[in-house]
């Protein structure tokens, strides 16, 4: 069932640090310390962030492809399941980092769990700049790559420091181009940040949109109207699009049988978790395995 794909490790590089910055030029990875084969599907245990300065090919993630565009930004949670086809004239950078490496010595720790970027299987994990947006990017990217080749006792902190900066940066990009000011300004916004961090930590145990409503203290009625006003589904959909999406990438990178993995989804009866599948994917889990061990193997 797929053996040949993997779920990789941070890179080992040079110095004990979970942070790394590669620059990518042409199809294939040449840096020997980041062995990675991304042109298969695979998944990591990190974030990674893909800074693209010339688009040059196409990105699968959890099974949506994109094309590569100049002056673009992907973002990569970890277990998110994706391939990345190079062309001969791609350029671009990579950082990858822990989550342990982030939290460290940054007060908003759980940054990471509200950017919209990350942990979100409802917006597309995509920022697309103009030139003059992508050069203010570029210019901390720039920062990050020098110190990193610096060998010094305040070396983790600044690098801790510039990412810190490159991802509120990205994040008002990304809220400039994809939320109005109001939604932005509106302290429903940050309830449906929340909201939308306890799904992706209890997704497999809580199905009802009532627990995850009585853990913020709000109705139900009030939690679908306004995770509908920003996400543009309601509560109960957006749960079950995360719990769909976790059951398609078991079928794919495990032996599991369906009946194990309606039991890991907290589903006792695996012929209702079936008819759910089938109502969402349009096929059935077997029959969705099948598609996708074809499509990749």
């Amino acid at each position: 069932m797929l053996k040949n794909i993997h779920i990789y490790e941070l890179p080992k590089g040079n110095e004990d640090i979970a942070f790394h910055v590669y620059e990518v030029k042409g199809k294939i990875i040449q840096n020997r310390e980041y062995p990675h084969r991304t042109e298969q599907p695979h998944r990591h245990a990190y974030y990674e962030i893909c800074i693209f300065i010339n688009g040059a090919g196409s990105h699968m993630i959890d099974f949506k492809t994109f094309d590569i565009r100049s002056h673009s930004i992907h973002f990569l949670t970890p277990g998110q399941v994706h391939r990345i086809s190079r062309e001969e004239n791609y350029h671009g950078f990579l950082l990858v980092f822990s989550r342990e490496f982030y939290s460290l010595g940054i007060q908003d720790e759980d940054l990471l769990m509200t950017l919209p970027f990350f942990n979100n299987n409802t917006t597309e994990p995509i920022l697309n700049l103009d030139e003059e947006e992508f050069v203010e990017v570029l210019d901390i990217i720039e920062h990050l790559r020098r110190d990193y080749k610096r060998d010094n006792e305040i070396r983790e902190d600044v690098l801790r420091s510039y990412l810190h900066i490159f991802l509120l940066k990205c994040r008002y990009f990304f809220n400039k181009k994809h939320f109005d000011k109001d939604i932005i300004n509106d302290p429903t916004f940050l309830k449906v940040n929340k909201f939308r961090e306890l799904v992706e930590k209890k997704f497999r145990e809580i199905h009802l949109v009532k627990e995850y409503a009585d853990l913020l203290n709000e109705s139900p009625a009030h939690l679908n109207k306004v995770v509908k006003a920003i996400t543009g589904e309601n509560a109960s959909e957006f749960i079950i699009k995360r719990i769909v999406l976790e059951a398609k990438r078991l079928l794919i990178y495990t032996d599991l049988s369906n009946k194990e993995i309606s039991f890991k989804m907290n589903y006792d009866d695996p012929s209702y978790f079936s008819r759910l599948f089938r109502k969402k994917v349009g096929t059935s889990p077997s029959e969705f395995r099948s598609q996708m061990k074809q499509k990749y193997q």
